[in-house]
C-alpha cells in the first residue's frame, strides 16, 4: 500500500480569486482535496460549507491577528496530525506569516510570492515616493521576517525565475537548493473564448481597439504610464480603455496631474470585478496592457493570453517568462509612455480572438493542471525522511 503523505497548507486568503495567492490556494485545495495519496488539510481564515480537512483559523482583528490566529491553527492541525509519530509537512502560502511558524518541528515550506521584499534597499526610494514611509517601514519588517523563513524552510517555492534570482541575490541563502521555480498559472479553459459570446456586461460603445488593463495595485502596476501612452495614440485612431481593479475616483485621487486623461469618454474605470466578469470583459476586448514597474510573475498576462488577447506590457520580473515567444506580444521598457503608444499602435488583434499555435503551446505550460501535477510529484518526493526534492 502506497503511503500517505500529509500536508498542512496554511493560507490568509482563500475564496474567489482576486490575487495571486487566493487562486492559488483555491487551485490546490481543489487538485489535493480528494487525492487517494496525499491527506491534504487546508487552514484558512473562514470556509463556506464544512469538510473534515478544512479548518477555520478565524479572521481576528487585522492582519497581524490574523497571522497569528492562521499560525497557531496550522501548528494545531499539524500537530494533531503528527500524534502517531508520523511526519506533516507544514506548507505555507506566503513566507512572512506569523513568526510562531519557524518553530515548527516538522518539515517546513513556504512559498515567495514576490520579490518586493528582498528588493527593498534596491527599491527602497521608489517605494517611499510611491507608496509612503508606512510601506516601507512593513516591507522592513517583512523583509526580516522572509528571510528568517527562508533560512528555516526545508524547501521555498518561488512564482517565478526571476523572483528566485532576487531571493539568492539578496538574501544569499545557505542551502540555495532548496529554493526552487514552480511557476503560478490559470485555469486555461476557463478563460478560453467560446464561438457564441455572452453580452458585454459594461455595454462598452464598439472601438477598433479595445484596450484593457487590469490591477488593483494600478501605481506598481504603471497606470499612470498607459493614461500618458493613450493620449499619444494616432489621431483618428478608434480605441476605447477599459480599466479593472480601480474606480474613477480613486485614479483622480492618485493621478490628479493626469486630468482630462482619466475624464475622457475613451476610459472607463469598471472597479473590481470578479472572475466570471473579468472573463466576460476580456472575451468583448482585443488587446491586453499591463505596463508594469515590476511584476514577480504576471498571472493577469496569462488570463488575457487564454482569453485570446495579445498582449503589450514592460520588460520588467517574470513578465518575460510568460511572453517568450515573439507571438505573445510587444514588451517594452517601464515608464516609456512613448514606447507604449508605439506598442498599442503596431500590435493586432487576433482574428475571432483565436491565439496563434505557439501562444497555445505556451500557455499549455502554465496551466493550473501541469502547476498542481509539479506540487503533487514534489509532495510525493517527500520519502519517510522527508529528504528535500532536487531542484529541478
Amino acid at each position: 500500500m502506497n503511503p500517505i503523505h500529509r500536508i498542512v497548507f496554511a493560507t490568509t486568503v482563500f475564496g474567489l480569486g482576486e490575487n495571486g495567492p487566493e487562486t492559488y490556494a483555491r487551485y490546490l485545495w481543489e487538485a489535493f482535496r480528494d487525492d487517494p495519496q496525499i491527506e491534504f488539510h487546508l487552514v484558512a481564515p473562514e470556509f463556506s460549507g464544512p469538510h473534515q480537512r478544512w479548518h477555520a483559523s478565524g479572521k481576528g482583528r487585522g492582519s497581524l491577528d490574523l497571522y497569528r490566529r492562521n499560525a497557531q491553527r496550522a501548528l494545531q492541525v499539524a500537530g494533531d496530525l503528527g500524534a502517531d509519530g508520523g511526519n506533516v509537512v507544514l506548507h505555507v502560502n506566503s513566507s512572512h506569516l506569523h513568526s510562531s511558524l519557524l518553530a515548527y518541528r516538522g518539515p517546513l515550506w513556504g512559498q515567495v510570492n514576490d520579490y518586493e521584499n528582498a528588493d527593498l534597499w534596491r527599491r527602497g526610494f521608489e517605494i517611499v515616493r510611491r507608496a509612503g514611509s508606512r510601506r516601507f517601514l512593513a516591507l522592513w519588517r517583512r523583509r526580516h521576517l522572509e528571510r528568517r523563513f527562508i533560512g528555516r524552510q526545508d524547501l521555498s517555492l518561488c512564482n517565478s525565475d526571476y523572483t528566485r534570482e532576487r531571493i539568492l541575490a539578496e538574501y544569499r541563502p545557505v542551502h540555495p537548493e532548496r529554493i526552487i521555480t514552480l511557476h503560478k498559472a490559470v485555469d486555461i479553459s476557463f478563460f478560453q473564448r467560446p464561438a457564441n459570446l455572452p453580452r458585454d456586461p459594461l455595454e462598452r460603445p464598439p472601438a477598433a481597439r479595445r484596450l484593457v488593463f487590469v490591477g488593483s495595485d494600478f501605481i506598481r502596476k504603471g497606470l499612470d504610464v498607459l493614461l500618458r501612452a493613450v493620449a499619444q495614440l494616432p489621431e483618428g485612431m478608434d480605441w476605447h480603455l477599459t480599466v479593472v481593479g480601480v474606480g474613477r475616483a480613486e485614479a483622480e485621487r492618485a493621478f490628479p496631474q493626469l486630468g482630462e486623461k482619466i475624464k475622457g469618454a475613451r476610459v472607463l474605470f469598471a472597479g473590481r470585478l470578479e472572475k466570471e466578469q473579468l472573463r466576460l470583459v476580456l472575451w468583448h476586448s482585443h488587446l491586453f496592457v499591463l505596463p508594469s514597474r515590476a511584476e514577480a510573475f504576471g498571472v493577469a498576462v496569462l488570463e488575457a493570453l487564454a482569453a485570446g488577447l495579445p498582449v503589450v506590457a514592460s520588460r520588467v520580473g517574470g513578465i518575460p517568462e510568460i511572453m517568450r515567444h515573439p507571438d505573445a506580444g510587444i514588451l517594452t521598457s517601464p515608464d516609456d509612455a512613448p514606447a507604449l503608444a508605439r506598442a498599442l499602435a503596431e500590435i493586432q488583434p487576433w482574428p475571432q480572438g483565436l491565439p496563434p499555435p505557439a501562444v497555445r503551446a505556451l500557455l499549455g505550460q502554465f496551466s493550473a493542471q501541469v502547476m498542481t501535477e509539479r506540487l503533487r510529484e514534489l509532495y510525493l518526493q517527500t520519502n519517510g525522511n522527508f529528504a528535500i526534492p532536487a531542484r529541478n
